[in-house]
């Protein structure tokens, strides 16, 4: 069965010079293993730090973007840039894994719609409008304060040109009450939006995870809410031992790659090992502590239960999360996540909306 997933962060292994043709053993998205899951449809997420230089943003969004392009020309093969559903339907019939193009996180636009504009043009469809700091225009949901009321008339602006130029808006990293001014905002347009990469509050509350009314609402509208992979987004156990075992460990590491980059300038090489080192000592910190993939079909029972079948699908967050459950090692899992879902007495004809049509009936609406 064909499977659609909404975001990973792969392209910053790419850049640090991962070949996903042979193999991403400290990562979860190569080649062989999307193959595997029978991945037809991978978003590729162009994602922009809240801590790089607010001049030099959009351009670091546009160089992900060309190492993206850059790995679908040199394994042409097998993946594929598709820019539309029509298109990864295509690209799925011909076995090949069709690759969207996403950005994550409105600080790369540098407050401006032009920017936004020369993105679409490139191809990207959707873009997630803030990440785990407040910009100047959208409140994070990382953020205790923010000096305005989650989004400002720019941050409007913004919204209203997505939905004008057919860029998916995605809320995942969202406060909410910056959620609940996008949702009316998009509502006027008529189009549905997403959270790319989100749970289910109700079973791991936590300010990434959306509560039932932000549910019902996503659903209301038409959208889809991609479940994400992170063990610590899915099980609440495990998330409360995870901030008391690593909070040390997390803030150091983010306060030596903000030096670092300040004195060096960003370096995917660097970046991309701190990461790794920190996944590591994350994990060996969280042993003993067990999430299996059952954790990814609670969270689908809940919103499958709550508003239908038509409003989820998958957003593994695969390449960006510090740890998986333990029997999910990368995108060769989804057939097993099924398995798991048929066992449960869900149908077919479910299992394909989820796995697939959900998806691309949002990324129809935005044509």
């Amino acid at each position: 069965m064909k499977v659609a997933d909404l975001h990973c962060d792969t392209v910053g292994r790419i850049q640090a010079g991962v070949d996903i043709r042979t193999g991403n053993p400290a990562g979860h998205v190569d080649i062989p293993r999307l193959r595997a899951g029978d991945v037809g449809l991978q978003a590729f997420a162009a994602y922009v730090s809240p801590d790089v230089d607010p001049h030099r943003a959009f351009q670091s969004a546009l160089s992900k973007i060309e190492s993206i392009e850059e790995a679908c020309r040199t394994n042409q093969d097998d993946l594929e840039l598709v820019t539309n559903a029509a298109s990864a339907e295509q690209a799925s019939a011909g076995g090949k894994t069709g690759v969207l193009l996403t950005v994550e996180n409105g600080h790369a636009i540098e407050e401006s719609v032009d920017n936004l504009e020369t993105l679409r043009r490139r191809g990207v469809r959707s873009m997630t409008l803030v990440h785990s700091k407040n910009t100047s225009w959208m409140a994070s949901c990382s953020e205790e304060r923010c000096e305005f009321d989650g989004l400002t008339p720019f941050g409007e602006r913004v919204v209203d040109a997505m939905n004008e130029l057919g860029m998916i808006v995605d809320v995942s990293h969202a406060h909410e009450s910056a959620f609940w001014k996008v949702a009316k905002r998009v509502r006027r347009s008529g189009r549905p939006f997403i959270a790319s990469h989100s749970n289910a509050w109700e079973l791991c509350s936590i300010p990434r995870n959306l509560k039932d009314d932000q549910i019902r609402e996503i659903a209301d509208q038409g959208g889809v809410i991609g479940i994400n992979f992170f063990a610590s987004f899915l099980d609440e156990r495990y998330h409360g031992a995870a901030v008391e075992r690593n909070r040390d460990i997390r803030a150091a590491a983010a306060q030596a790659e903000l030096e670092h980059n300040r004195s060096h300038g960003w370096d995917p090489k660097w970046s991309d090992k701190s990461s790794q080192d920190l996944g590591k000592e994350y994990r060996r910190r969280m042993a003993g502590i067990v999430v299996t993939s059952e954790s990814i079909v609670r969270h689908i029972d809940h919103i499958v239960e709550l508003v239908g079948d038509d409003c989820v699908a998958f957003g593994s967050d695969f390449d960006g999360i510090l740890s998986t459950p333990e029997d999910v090692t990368g995108s060769n899992a989804y057939p097993l996540i099924l398995d798991l879902l048929r066992e449960r007495g869900y149908s077919e004809a479910t299992l394909e909306k989820i796995a697939w049509q959900n998806f691309l009936r949002v990324l129809r609406a935005h044509d």
